[in-house]
């Protein structure tokens, strides 16, 4: 069996999946209410929820949410097999966790910057998920959900970034 066949097809606990999908609801609220005040409404500049300005509560949750999964890259560590696979799981987990950082600082600077702020979340999704699957995860389970939860946020992030090109 090679290192990252995928054999394993015990189903995930369901307070995986609950949490997984819930945590869903934020990406996909925050877009549609984005989407919705830049063709409907007052448009993105005037977007809010409860005075606070939306892409940037959708960077900040993007950004918790991706300094979450570069912590569980961290405690992965352990079931890496080689010390240069650990090494890499260590300093990525790390460098994500200051992207998620870092977009927020960003996206207090301007337009281009909140973009640019965007870019480095879906950058660092994809990345979570490169790395999770160089490691030895045999679930089948756990990846096709793994693949569904970060294709879905990378997807209302696409969405968001595209809704801030067209609002320039």
């Amino acid at each position: 069996m090679e290192k990252n066949e995928l054999s394993d097809i015990r189903p995930l606990p369901p307070l995986m999946l609950v949490l997984g999908y819930a945590g869903l609801g934020p990406f996909v609220l925050l877009s549609v209410m984005m989407l919705h005040a830049a063709f409907v409404g007052p448009g993105l500049q005037s977007s809010s929820v409860l005075g606070l300005y939306t892409p940037y509560l959708f960077i900040s949750y993007s950004a918790i949410i991706l300094s979450f999964l570069s912590g569980t890259l961290w405690s992965r560590n352990g079931y890496a097999l080689e010390s240069t696979q650990k090494e890499l799981l260590l300093l990525g987990s790390n460098f994500l966790a200051l992207i998620a950082w870092l977009a927020l600082i960003l996206a207090y600077f301007s337009s281009v910057m909140t973009m640019l702020a965007v870019s480095l979340l879906i950058a660092g999704f994809a990345s979570v998920l490169l790395f999770e699957r160089s490691m030895m995860i045999t679930n089948k389970s756990y990846w096709r959900l793994r693949l569904y939860l970060t294709g879905t946020v990378i997807a209302t992030q696409l969405l968001v970034l595209f809704l801030l090109i067209e609002d320039l």
